[in-house]
């Protein structure tokens, strides 16, 4: 296992275990690894939990530049010195890198903030297989990136080529990044929760998606109630509390308001909420089944991290993640076609989480079947997904065996990007065997 410090220090060790011939897989955050991106036997273990320096926050900009190993547990409270938050996805373990968390394309918790499946992750740098460091977009110009007077948040580029785009959800086969530049938002100064709950899924659906359109929401989330209880309680008790009381479905959303006239802006989108929610024949809560204790945790912990010392995802030990995006016209459908595919698995274990993304062009659905071990699922959770692709379901995170199904649909785009990683990393040390390498 290696633990670089520094830029310099890893390159030295990817050219030495170049010419050794040594596969290298990186590993920047802390355990539970749910995904096995970093469960490599043919590889030594890079830990870049050193490279940790939060290098630079701006508020002016709204933004934030850190080191990979630089986790949620760190991060946030810096950036709420600063007066600013991060669009960051739903309750990330505190000891889960930031900068990976990005690289995965996480679901963030604020649509509307999204302009493109890699916000919120700007420029950042790599260093490839060869040795050679590289620095995306606006961080790209000659000398120290400390001596630029670029911005270095623009993400395209250098010149027409978008190479945020190969290394983003490559998991760690294309380099390895060392830092990267976050988009970040105004802490608001007021802001409401509110919650609505629903029998029926298709119900939510069409009202998240034509709420989207107004850009009122801020925190915008789906949870049925297995995710709603695991997610929020601290004992076995109050999981099962919340379990029998919670409806199937719970909608959370939030709005603020800023340092202008934060009273006036949440009184003028909340009417557009209120008017929204009529036309729908919805009710909208303060408190999911009028438990106001509940409400106000809700409220705390969406600003934060998880940092319990068990992550909410494996209290019950492991658990086994289907991920998917589909447009919201086909969300309750491939949501039952989910529910159906692993019905064998009992059903206070079936967690499902949906996050609009985009500014709403997407639905991201995340099923967690929570078990003693994910192997026991394994066979079940495939043949799910073999499913849910065959109806529609776009895996952009493909994990696991899956990766060979979802790369197949594509043989002229998967040779293309065999090619791509010939170029960048010619000796394949990094993280062999992984997607389609």
């Amino acid at each position: 296992m290696y633990y670089p410090k520094s830029k310099a220090e890893l390159q030295e060790i990817i050219r030495a275990a170049r010419e050794k011939g040594t596969p290298l897989v990186p590993v920047s955050s802390g355990t539970p690894h749910i995904h096995g991106i970093s469960a490599n036997e043919k590889a030594e273990t890079l830990d870049m939990s050193k490279m940790n320096k939060i290098m630079k926050i701006s508020r002016d900009n709204r933004y934030a530049r850190v080191e990979v190993g630089v986790t949620f547990g760190e991060l946030i409270p810096e950036m709420k010195k600063n007066g600013l938050r991060l669009n960051a996805p739903f309750l990330p373990r505190a000891n889960k890198s930031v900068i990976t968390s990005a690289l995965e394309r996480e679901a963030v918790l604020v649509p509307k903030y999204q302009y493109d499946y890699t916000d919120p992750l700007l420029t950042m740098e790599v260093v490839f297989g060869t040795g050679d460091d590289f620095r995306t977009g606006s961080a790209s110009g000659p000398g120290p990136y400390e001596e630029l007077k670029a911005d270095m948040v623009s993400p395209w580029g250098p010149g027409t080529v978008d190479y945020q785009r190969f290394i983003m959800g490559a998991q760690g086969t294309m380099g390895i990044v060392t830092w990267g530049t976050l988009k970040a938002e105004l802490m608001p100064t007021k802001s409401k929760l509110f919650f609505v709950e629903a029998e029926e899924l298709s119900v939510l659906t069409k009202f998240t998606n034509e709420l989207l359109r107004y850009r009122t929401l801020d925190d915008c989330i789906i949870l049925n109630s297995v995710n709603l209880a695991k997610a929020f309680s601290d004992t076995a008790e109050e999981e099962q509390d919340i379990l029998k009381r919670a409806a199937p479905w719970t909608f959370i959303c939030r709005i603020c308001g800023f340092d202008r006239y934060p009273e006036k802006r949440i009184e003028i989108y909340e009417s557009y909420f209120a008017d929204i929610c009529q036309k729908h024949g919805i009710e909208f809560k303060s408190a999911p089944f009028g438990n106001l204790e509940l409400a106000a945790k809700i409220d705390s912990m969406l600003w934060d991290c998880d940092r319990r010392e068990t992550y909410w995802k494996v209290k019950k030990g492991d658990v086994r993640e289907i991920l998917f995006l589909t447009p919201p016209s086909k969300v309750p459908y491939l949501t039952e076609t989910l529910k159906n595919a692993v019905s064998a698995h009992p059903a206070e274990d079936v967690g499902i989480t949906l996050q609009p993304q985009v500014q709403g062009r997407a639905f991201r659905i995340e099923c967690d079947l929570f078990c003693k071990s994910s192997a026991d699922v394994e066979e079940l959770a495939f043949n799910a997904e073999t499913g849910l692709l065959k109806n529609g379901a776009y895996f952009d995170r493909p994990y696991s065996n899956i990766c060979q199904e979802v790369y197949s649909i594509d043989p002229v785009g998967t040779e293309s990007l065999r090619k791509i990683k010939n170029i960048f990393d010619p000796d394949g040390i990094f993280n062999p065997g992984k997607l389609c390498f």
